[in-house]
């Protein structure tokens, strides 16, 4: 891959910083009243106690039972974070409407999620005042001082923080695989690109599930790439854009973009994926049924899947291998490090001093033992440890405590959560470590392109749709050419401008 010395030293920066960031941190005490939350920022530590502040939120829910307020939870919460709290839980299916309507209406809660603060209407919001910028306080909280640069920076709009992110590692994209396929086969986990193609090759040909039948997918793909982000970093490929003599560039123009499309139709070809991946919704489903032996997606698929395929066969098992090495060595594709922002609106939030306490709440939620209480419920509440096994309780009333996990959206540092589970969970967060490592970061992630905002979904179609159609052998090298002149005159070259006047000038500074 060609890129500049420059890019290179942000991406090796990017996951040594978010690396050290996961692992590093004080956790110290923070005053609970709020009083302007003063004394939780330690600018008064003599100011005596307030009564709760009343604080409401918005927030996706992914069940049907919302966390119950009359629950221990919830007691714990307010108590913990000197709050009288009322959550607003939207369902995820309808979350981003509810959030639309609401920031068009005003009439916002004291802290509500955004899942994609580069969507125009947040940007127009935060560009007129509606939300609190929150760089400047965020060093006068224990918790909140701890925040990652590199996550903070791919959050900010305009260069300023106006978000408390909800923390993810960097890279979380790997290979998951059918172990028990390639024992009966004798084989390694690949450790290469050719490895894995050999591997794909036997899952499909060499009868790997011992039943006589020529009846197995290599690896499962699906309508909207999972794997081919990972695959394109691994094949020598940037993620999503790089910085190329000074411009920023997409993906799609670097060459390893093409060689990687070639790779995917030489499996295509050879029928080693799914023939019918183009129409195909959820290609996870084929491994989880037993059908295929290959995955590349998050890590945090493997364990489901593993008790998926132990459904259908009880001896099937999955390991995972978090990168393949190609042409530039071993690289992982890097995200933003997080997942969904709190942006505190300044129409409900009106003055420093509510501010201060709503990042009280954020902050006090991110020590240890809240953390932890989120994310896995209440030890002898929503589980127990039974030889050091998480065992989740069967009671629907323990469990509405914490709303099903839902309580884990109010999350904000995760860097002391108690890992629990099988094996394959805890080789999924080393696989995750080794990724921060050999991450791979957008240079552009947190600027914005006014094009790319509004016409950014239309651009995305006609690369997706030329790839697609390339693999599948219905457009030739000319015609691939032909997409992305087609993607630069209908707006992919003023995005290519704007990302690189952004760039340019953040760098000058």
């Amino acid at each position: 891959m060609t890129t500049t010395k420059g890019a290179k030293s942000f991406n090796r920066l990017a996951a040594a910083a978010l690396s050290t960031a996961l692992v590093l941190g004080v956790l110290a005490g923070c005053g609970s009243n709020n009083k302007a939350a003063e004394s939780a920022t330690g600018t008064d530590s003599a100011a005596a106690p307030a009564g709760p502040y009343k604080m409401s939120m918005m927030l996706t829910s992914y069940n049907p039972e919302p966390m119950d307020p009359e629950g221990e939870i919830y007691k714990k919460l307010e108590e913990r974070t000197n709050t009288d709290l009322k959550i607003t839980w939207v369902p995820s299916t309808t979350y981003s409407d509810k959030l639309s309507a609401t920031i068009a209406s005003g009439e916002m809660p004291s802290a509500v999620l955004v899942l994609d603060q580069k969507l125009p209407y947040i940007v127009n919001s935060v560009r007129s005042g509606m939300f609190w910028e929150l760089g400047p306080y965020l060093k006068d909280y224990p918790n909140l001082s701890r925040m990652n640069e590199v996550a903070l920076n791919a959050i900010s709009i305009d260069g300023k923080v106006y978000g408390i992110y909800r923390a993810r590692d960097l890279a979380r994209d790997g290979l998951m695989l059918r172990k028990d396929w390639l024992d009966n086969l004798g084989l390694q986990e690949p450790k290469t690109v050719d490895d894995f193609y050999k591997v794909l090759q036997a899952f499909v040909k060499d009868d790997p599930d011992k039943n006589g039948k020529a009846d197995t997918i290599g690896l499962a793909e699906q309508q909207v790439a999972a794997g081919w982000r990972a695959m394109l970093t691994w094949m020598g490929g940037p993620a999503d854009w790089e910085i190329k003599d000074g411009k920023a560039s997409p993906a799609h123009l670097n060459p390893a973009f093409l060689e990687t499309m070639k790779f995917y139709k030489k499996l295509y070809d050879e029928k080693l994926i799914n023939l019918d991946f183009a129409v195909v919704k959820d290609g996870k489903q084929m491994i989880n049924a037993g059908k295929a032996g290959a995955w590349i997606a998050n890590l945090n698929d493997a364990n489901g899947i593993e008790e998926s395929v132990q459904k259908v066969t009880p001896t099937g098992s999955i390991t995972m291998v978090n990168a393949l090495e190609g042409p530039e060595g071993l690289r992982s594709p890097g995200g933003s490090g997080s997942y969904g922002l709190f942006m505190i609106p300044k129409t409900s939030v009106k003055t420093e001093e509510e501010l201060k306490a709503v990042l009280n709440f954020f902050d006090k939620v991110s020590d240890e033992d809240m953390q932890n209480m989120l994310v896995n419920g209440l030890e002898g509440r929503q589980f127990t440890l039974e030889n050091g096994n998480y065992v989740k309780t069967a009671d629907p009333k323990l469990l509405a405590e914490y709303g099903m996990g839902d309580s884990s959206q109010l999350a904000v540092l995760r860097d002391k959560v108690v890992t629990y589970g099988k094996p394959l969970v805890h080789l999924r967060d080393e696989m995750w470590t080794k990724n921060a490592e050999i991450a791979v970061v957008n240079p552009v992630q947190p600027f914005i392109s006014d094009t790319y905002s509004e016409r950014g979904s239309e651009l995305s179609k006609i690369i997706d749709d030329a790839r697609v159609r390339f693999i599948m052998g219905d457009l030739d090298e000319n015609g691939w050419n032909q997409a992305v002149a087609k993607w630069e005159q209908d707006g992919g070259a003023k995005v290519i401008e704007e990302y690189t006047a952004a760039y340019n000038n953040a760098n000058a500074k």
